[in-house]
């Protein structure tokens, strides 16, 4: 069991590893100013970085190498972070938001086939930390540059990227129901990002929200 499960993290690894060779690759076909319109990111032309947010975090992206680092942390990005960054670097449209919420079954593509890995990844980790505490989100998501919304019992929107806000919904159960919460995304989404990297879009703020709760 503990060979197959170490086989399995290899394949994983190395297909991040070859993700990030082909979204390197690609940084290079395109031009910063065309990346700084469409994607919301900052561009330093002497130092030939980009500057991106992400979900209240600051990285720094050369290019054209596409390295990514935190801008004021001296620790390694994890690798599948920077599969993603480089990918919204790369695939961001500039579309405007529409100012309509979907669910993440609601986005063409796989929404419905990725539904259980998102559901395990952001929206169940979501409700077991602020189920029987939502009047901790909006407090937590500040630290994430979020705001309060209007959904549910508590509810916040997250610029996880500039060109991404993620509304995070809970419900608070009751004698009858459990907590219940939801994670919906503008529809815009679907011009920026894959189905499958949404799931991962989604969850970050969630683990940042697993450190933040500890001290509020």
């Amino acid at each position: 069991m503990a060979q197959e499960k170490r086989f399995k993290t290899e394949i994983k690894q190395n297909n991040y590893i070859a993700a990030l060779k082909q979204a390197k690759e690609k940084l290079t076909t395109l031009e910063p100013e065309g990346i700084v319109e469409r994607s919301g990111a900052d561009y330093n032309e002497a130092k030939q970085e980009f500057k991106l947010v992400m979900a209240g975090e600051d990285y720094l992206i050369s290019y054209p190498e596409g390295e990514v680092t935190f801008a004021a942390k001296d620790q390694e990005v994890q690798l599948p972070i920077k599969v993603l960054i480089l990918h919204y670097l790369n695939q961001a449209s500039g579309a405007s938001l529409e100012g309509r919420l979907i669910s993440y079954r609601e986005v063409p593509n796989g929404g419905d086939f990725y539904y259980s890995t998102f559901k395990k990844r952001a929206t169940n980790p979501l409700v077991r930390l602020f189920g029987e505490n939502a009047d901790k989100l909006v407090p937590a998501a500040k630290y994430l540059g979020g705001k309060s919304a209007d959904l549910g019992d508590a509810s916040v929107t997250i610029p996880v990227f500039p060109k991404i806000p993620v509304t995070y919904v809970i419900w608070e159960g009751d004698d009858e129901l459990p907590p219940s919460g939801s994670v919906l995304f503008d529809a815009s989404v679907i011009s920026y990002l894959p189905t499958e990297d949404l799931a991962f879009v989604a969850s970050v703020p969630v683990w940042a929200f697993k450190g933040i709760i500890k001290n509020l």
